[in-house]
């Protein structure tokens, strides 16, 4: 009988002992990749909605306001608009563009006041960016020249608002005085960010223009390039080459990636999912050490007997190393119908962090939706294998230390 049919056998006749090793590994296995495809579901929720409600894939701002601390000031926006918009759009690698206006106001409440965000934009413009239509569960959204706006669902409520309502408001103009508006409450929005639905309103650029006194002018234009969202960085530079030769040298074209401290927060966690996989390798490699060791320990006599009959050191090595193989084989199909099975069904359900997400502040969605990778699942896999028939190494080698007629004795 070959060493790899005998180890075959050893792993049907000790069920308990391999079923035990199987499922160390196996869930080893399950783990990596169901960890693998949340983290990476997580960083996507977060980029995509940072990009769509904020960044853009590049935004073209005044110069060094990405460095500011404070917003920027109506009056340092961007001027000639309309004629910085031509530009852009003529540029092949831009998709589509959408010039935005922020803005801070206090609301006027029974018993006080609620600071509030304005965002000033074109409705049309936004389809691919901010599309409002999609968070709209009251209402309709306004056209471009309406002196209409939406609100957040958790503002609407704490301002006993709801459509058809008129909400007046003063805002500090561009020129340091307060501009009225008087707006009608069009659609009730809910973005699925709680800290976005509970202090933000959106309105049509043209009327914030005209109450902020500011015309044609914007404070930002958010850009969708060509391509996916890694290649901002480089069409940033053709638009910032672009805007020079069109005499606007004082504005600048900021990649994603480099709008405040966001990418910077990314890497490290990206890190940081390495990390947490390779701990739970060190796990599953110490879970199956030590079932091995065990049941090594458990068959000294049956070892020795081996030794004795002329089985050499390494055919005992190997025939450990083998048993291990088998079960790894096995454990690691197993995980991965585990791992993904659980990835799979929880992408369609998502995992809701409602609760939790309630008081951050950031332009993220609360459901996070694992993405599942073949490749991931494969090289979990090959994890599998390789570990539980390195990892029984160590025991074979204790085993081998043995003298055989120690070995026969021993009880």
């Amino acid at each position: 009988m070959s060493i790899f049919q005998l180890a075959l056998r050893n792993t049907r006749r000790e069920t308990k002992r391999s079923i035990l090793t199987g499922i160390a590994i196996g869930l080893g296995v399950a783990t990596i990749i169901f960890t693998d495809a949340y983290i990476r579901g997580a960083f996507d929720s977060f980029l995509e909605s940072f990009i769509r409600l904020d960044a853009g894939h590049v935004k073209i701002m005044p110069k060094n306001a990405v460095e500011r601390t404070k917003p920027l000031p109506l009056d340092e926006g961007i001027k000639n608009l309309s004629e910085v918009i031509k530009t852009v759009e003529a540029i092949p690698s831009v998709l589509h563009i959408a010039p935005r206006l922020r803005f801070g106001v206090l609301l006027d409440k029974p018993g006080g006041s609620i600071p509030a965000l304005g965002i000033a934009m074109m409705p049309s413009r936004e389809t691919e960016f901010m599309d409002l239509q999609e968070y709209i569960i009251e209402g309709q959204l306004p056209s471009d020249n309406e002196n209409k706006l939406l609100i957040g669902k958790k503002l609407a409520k704490e301002l006993n608002l709801k459509v058809g309502d008129e909400l007046f408001m003063v805002a500090k103009d561009a020129y340091g005085g307060f501009g009225p508006g008087l707006y009608t409450v069009a659609g009730i929005t809910s973005t699925g960010v709680p800290s976005i639905d509970r202090r933000t309103f959106y309105l049509p650029l043209p009327a914030a223009q005209d109450q902020l006194a500011i015309e044609n002018s914007a404070l930002e234009i958010v850009c969708r390039v060509e391509g996916s969202m890694y290649a901002s960085e480089e069409v940033a530079l053709i638009i910032q080459s672009k805007l020079i030769e069109a005499g606007y040298d004082d504005l600048e074209a900021v990649p994603w990636q480099k709008q405040g401290m966001i990418y910077s927060m990314i890497e490290p966690a990206r890190y940081a999912n390495g990390i947490i996989i390779m701990l739970l390798a060190v796990i599953a490699i110490s879970t199956v050490i030590n079932t091995v060791l065990m049941s090594v320990m458990e068959r000294t006599r049956e070892l020795g007997t081996m030794r004795a009959l002329g089985y050499g050191r390494r055919q005992i090595v190997w025939l450990i190393i083998s048993e291990s193989f088998v079960i790894g084989i096995i454990s690691s199909i197993f995980g991965i119908i585990l791992g993904m099975g659980m990835a799979l069904w929880i992408q369609r359900v998502g995992i809701d962090f409602s609760a939790a997400m309630g008081s951050i502040d950031i332009p993220m969605k609360p459901i996070i939706y694992p993405e599942p990778r073949n490749i991931t699942a494969l090289w979990a896999a090959v994890y599998g294998v390789v570990i539980s028939a390195l990892a029984a190494w160590y025991p074979a080698r204790v085993a081998v230390r043995m003298h055989p007629a120690e070995a026969i004795r021993a009880e």
